[in-house]
């Protein structure tokens, strides 16, 4: 089971916190042979809670010369969906030094019966797209946000609106983002990931619908 999963509706709950990246008592100095990058990965955590090693989306792993602890990542031996920044090693070496970490939730299918009322607030989305290891389908999601006094939170979601069988007899899902304001103000725009397991779409085509700041708009991949 991957952690930041969600079942039933249990939209999905954004802060501007969660697209920081978070340094939990690693180094974070300069190399003279590598450089950073950052990718989506599924951290894997030891029987000590240390995150041992990465599984990268193309299914190669990188192993951690520094393991560390991080605060969200509490349980022993379980897998977490995150965006990774690591020193890259020029020598292609896949033991790697972590300089930051930032959860990436996994985002459940709802049925339209278990949503009690359906916002499609205006959202951007950068871009849709399948993991090479077929195991996610990854979005970059641009969200207006801005500081307030109050307790408010926007939240975000995909419902599945319908299922159909293509003439080549591959299986088509259809779903709509799931958007709720929520009172946030729209000072300036956060860039969220989200990744949905391909595993529980069970299809091949994935069309996803979403009302965009320029009107409706659908974005189509294949497994």
């Amino acid at each position: 089971m991957y952690r930041f999963a969600y079942t039933a509706l249990l939209l999905l709950a954004l802060s501007l916190g969660m697209a920081s990246c978070q340094n939990d008592g690693y180094d974070t100095g300069d190399s003279a042979y590598s450089y950073i990058t950052a990718e989506l990965v599924l951290l894997h955590t030891n029987s000590n809670k240390a995150v041992a090693y990465a599984t990268l989306d193309d299914g190669s792993q990188l192993q951690f010369s520094n393991k560390f602890g991080l605060k969200w990542a509490e349980e022993a031996d379980a897998d977490y969906r995150a965006l990774l920044y690591y020193d890259k090693p020029l020598d292609g070496s896949t033991s790697v030094k972590a300089r930051g970490v930032t959860p990436v939730p996994i985002v459940s299918i709802s049925k339209p019966e278990k949503v009690e009322q359906m916002y499609t607030d205006p959202l951007g989305i950068e871009s849709v797209w399948v993991a090479k290891n077929k195991t996610f389908l990854n979005m970059s999601l641009l969200l207006k946000s801005g500081s307030t006094d109050g307790d408010t939170q926007q939240t975000v979601g995909l419902v599945e609106q319908g299922r159909s069988t293509n003439a080549d007899g591959k299986q088509h899902v259809v779903l709509e983002m799931y958007h709720n304001q929520g009172g946030v103000p729209q000072y300036y725009t956060v860039q969220q990931y989200v990744s949905v397991s391909l595993t529980e779409l069970n299809a091949d085509v994935v069309e996803i619908q979403a009302n965009t700041y320029n009107g409706k708009k659908s974005w189509i991949v294949e497994k």
